[in-house]
């Protein structure tokens, strides 16, 4: 249940009153000709499994503190986790300190007063609120599955709650409690040869899938057995969400005005400028960011106190919007626009089911592994397929074939969709803790290329 008060949700770090009377006690001290203070509070438990049992279980409660003093054109920032009376007057003292021995910030802008937010209610009671006894029975779902498959499992729930807030000396105040959960399970057989993997991510507790997590890593460990050779090259593909979700994961930070308008971006225009207005993918596509989206939530502001709205970014396969920070908005002559916080990609109607069955010879991909950049201009990333890759034949999964490496543009895979299944918000972090959210559908993909065989498992 989500908490009815968007001050507090029990277990999240500071109330907003509590927040304002930090904030507002470090902006006192202040001798700066302005001041931005950060402050950032919460608690996070987590359980850790291997070799079938419970091996480390954890809490952790801290506040960070970073204040940034102005003098002029010259910033500095210090962060602090010491809140009594002497560590924040130190912490002020050495941020002004740097500051006026810093060089001029050729790009700096003053700092934001008062700004109208979103109300974004992200804290969950059944997340800031479960018990170790809770996460410790998700953990022995997961073991108890690899038991019964005779397999070992290995596994990471991460629960994270607590507040931010942000304040300057010019009058702005923002606050934001939210949660996080991320669920992931890894099962493999005694000697290692094969493996499979599940996860589920949410800010709501209640919405971990425990029992289909622990399902599907042992499913995929056991299909997963006696894998075979599979040569590398172009194959129609069946991306699971957790895969859509890793790779879409790197697109967030491609929407940026600055990078494309000087021409270092594949969304610069060969001829000057940005390609805003321009159908760059599939027409099916459409992605947008919200902080208040259900399951998903994100503050409502950035780290300086632009406030963020529900945003399209893409709309169908058009490019609609690109982020400008205050600096370029500036420079370009309108307003600042914050990068996404969330990426939610609208599903479609087909089946998982569906996107199997269409296929007549094709790879069906779990998730991805070690993903690096390649090209900022094509979106090329490269990687690893992991845990659970199989082959597809006449609309059926035939066998299970070895794992490959993917050197693949993310421009032409989303322009190259086949069919689209339903969003949901996946564990895209490759660290398996709670991450950026991402919501995306399954996808069937044609011509996507696996460029060589891999012997990582």
């Amino acid at each position: 249940m989500q908490s009815d008060d968007p001050t507090v949700t029990s277990g999240t770090g500071p109330t907003r009153e509590e927040a304002r009377a930090l904030t507002e006690r470090v902006l006192s001290l202040s001798t700066a000709d302005a001041a931005r203070v950060g402050l950032e509070a919460g608690r996070r438990r987590f359980v850790r499994s291997a070799d079938n049992r419970i091996t480390s279980a954890g809490e952790a409660h801290d506040v960070t503190v970073t204040i940034t003093s102005v003098f002029g054109r010259r910033v500095a920032s210090v962060t602090t986790n010491l809140i009594d009376d002497q560590g924040i007057r130190d912490a002020v003292l050495r941020s002004e300190s740097l500051a006026q021995l810093a060089p001029e910030n050729p790009e700096f802008m003053p700092e934001l007063g008062p700004q109208t937010y979103a109300d974004v209610r992200g804290a969950y009671a059944t997340t800031a609120n479960a018990t170790p006894d809770a996460l410790a029975d998700a953990a022995a779902q997961g073991i108890e599955s690899a038991r019964r498959s005779d397999n070992v499992a290995a596994g990471f729930i991460d629960v994270q709650s607590g507040a931010e807030a942000l304040a300057t000396s010019q009058g702005l105040f923002a606050y934001h409690a939210g949660t996080g959960v991320a669920s992931t399970l890894t099962i493999r057989s005694p000697d290692g040869a094969t493996s499979g993997w599940a996860g589920d991510e949410a800010a709501d507790w209640s919405r971990i899938d425990t029992p289909r997590v622990a399902a599907d890593a042992a499913a995929k460990c056991v299909a997963w057995r006696q894998a075979t050779p599979l040569d590398p090259g172009s194959y129609d593909v069946v991306l699971e969400p957790t895969a859509v979700g890793m790779l879409m994961l790197r697109l967030r930070a491609a929407f940026d005005a600055r990078a494309a308008d000087e021409g270092r971006s594949f969304f610069s225009d060969p001829g000057g400028g940005n390609r805003i207005g321009q159908p760059l993918f599939d027409p099916r596509v459409t992605i947008s960011s919200d902080p208040g989206a259900s399951g998903a939530e994100t503050a409502p502001y950035n780290e300086t106190g632009v406030p963020r709205a529900t945003l399209t970014w893409v709309d169908g396969g058009t490019l609609a919007n690109l982020a400008y920070s205050r600096f370029w908005a500036d420079r370009q002559e309108r307003a600042p626009l914050p990068a996404p916080a969330n990426l939610i990609m609208a599903g479609g109607a087909d089946t998982p089911e569906d996107l199997i069955a269409s296929t007549r010879r094709g790879v069906l991909i779990t998730r991805f592994w070690y993903i690096r950049a390649l090209n900022p201009r094509t979106l090329a990333y490269t990687g690893l397929t992991r845990d659970g890759t199989f082959l597809i034949e006449n609309g059926r999964i035939s066998r299970p074939v070895n794992n490959f490496r993917f050197n693949q543009s993310l421009v032409e895979m989303l322009r190259n969709i086949e069919l689209i299944g339903p969003a949901v918000r996946v564990a895209a972090s490759e660290s398996s803790s709670v991450g950026a959210p991402v919501v995306v559908p399954p996808l069937k993909v044609r011509g996507f290329a696996l460029s060589s065989v891999s012997d990582a498992i």
